[in-house]
């Protein structure tokens, strides 16, 4: 069989397109590079929500303090005139435990979207095991691995649950080992989960909430109880799994409410079965 020139040259094209297949990314491959995109621009927009969130906490907790000292220099400047310096800076209004709970709220709606966003991308291309695992499939696992560290954390300083945090650092250490800023926040919630006696020492009588919480952490709120009839409020820290308790009891004072006593063996377990 005799094979013209023109054949052979179409049969040489034929076989280099099918050697070297379609070029360029898929289409599967190039939504995954949009979606990763995605998510880290999500990411930020979220870690931007938690450090604002984080600011307007602190403005709240200090607001006592900080309103009586604008208060009394607005008023000696006062006769002067309504009209401010030129030039001058314009205040920011304080923050309300309304605002607080509207970004609170607005945070934990996109933070669970994101995190389901995040746990569908990472099954889409999971790991095998056997083969190392690509610069995106790790760059994503730390990620998630992040936003574990900011939900216990959130559920820390929000509510004192390190129990809770507890289990969110060891679920995420299963599927991350190894990973230093996961497991130094697991030791460090481990540690705050009971009260020592040496950092119990910390809080002194004449102290408001703010300051207790600076020097012990966020008690949990299961574990705060008010005595209407005594008209005073105890907050209790366990000093271990047995059921002990340390305890810091405020009162109304003249000048808001503060410690009038502090007592690190006020709960213990024998006590405690007898009052259940």
């Amino acid at each position: 069989m005799q094979w013209t020139r023109s054949a052979v040259v179409a049969c040489l094209v034929v076989l280099v397109m099918v050697s070297c297949g379609p070029s360029g990314p898929s289409e599967m491959e190039l939504a995954q590079e949009a979606e990763w995109a995605s998510l880290q621009e999500a990411k930020q927009t979220l870690d931007e929500q938690r450090q604002k969130l984080a600011d307007l906490r602190q403005l709240l907790a200090e607001a006592p303090e900080e309103a009586a000292g604008e208060e009394g220099a607005e008023g000696e400047e006062g006769a002067e005139g309504e009209e401010g310096v030129e030039g001058e800076d314009e205040v920011e209004p304080m923050p309300t435990a309304a605002d607080i709970e509207a970004l609170e709220n607005e945070l934990a709606s996109s933070a669970e979207d994101f995190g389901g966003r995040l746990v569908t991308f990472l099954n889409a291309d999971p790991m095998i095991e056997g083969e190392p695992p690509s610069e995106r499939q790790l760059a994503a696992l730390h990620m998630k691995s992040e936003e574990d560290i900011a939900l216990a954390q959130e559920w820390i300083d929000k509510g004192g649950d390190y129990k809770r945090a507890i289990d969110i650092y060891n679920n995420a250490l299963r599927f991350d080992p190894g990973n230093e800023a996961v497991m130094q926040a697991l030791a460090v919630a481990e540690e705050y989960r009971y009260m020592s006696q040496e950092r119990f020492e910390a809080a002194k009588k004449g102290m408001n909430e703010t300051e207790v919480r600076a020097v012990l952490g966020q008690v949990n709120l299961h574990n705060v109880k008010p005595f209407p009839e005594r008209k005073v409020t105890a907050w209790f820290y366990p000093t271990s799994d047995d059921g002990s308790a340390a305890a810091v009891w405020f009162r109304e004072e003249k000048d808001g409410i503060k410690v009038y006593r502090l007592n690190y063996e006020e709960v213990k377990p024998k006590e405690q079965a007898e009052e259940s």
